[in-house]
């Protein structure tokens, strides 16, 4: 699969990190891509249109990144997205949590753009 062919959602409440990650992947010539503030909006934009890969923040008000991971595994509808996990946290207790509530990969902040790069090319094999 090539970068292009990803459709990527990016699940961050902080407005500067959505702009930063949309402009990542575009610039690596993804143009399915997507942005949400929260994770109840990236559901709902699941439900629309599933994802291949999907981006998102471990620390947001209402539901927090570990429950949103944990909703789109339990829901068979939404497909089987990879998921990458971002985080401030580097304790092994968060990254446990993480990879059990359905992280493919957890990365900690900051995150360069070539580790998250190579995190897709590693999950995706591009």
């Amino acid at each position: 699969m090539e970068l292009a062919d990803l459709d990527v959602l990016i699940v961050d409440d902080h407005e500067a990190m959505r702009a930063l990650l949309t402009r990542l992947f575009t610039k690596v010539g993804v143009t399915n891509l997507r942005a949400a503030a929260s994770a109840a909006d990236a559901l709902t934009a699941l439900r629309t249109r599933p994802a291949t890969v999907i981006i998102a923040d471990k620390n947001m008000p209402g539901m927090d990144g570990l429950a949103f991971l944990s909703a789109v595994r339990g829901d068979g509808a939404l497909g089987a997205p990879k998921i990458i996990m971002l985080s401030g946290d580097a304790s092994a207790a968060h990254t446990a949590a993480a990879y059990a509530a359905g992280a493919d990969v957890v990365l900690v902040k900051p995150v360069p753009p070539s580790a998250l790069l190579a995190a897709i090319n590693e999950l995706f094999a591009v």
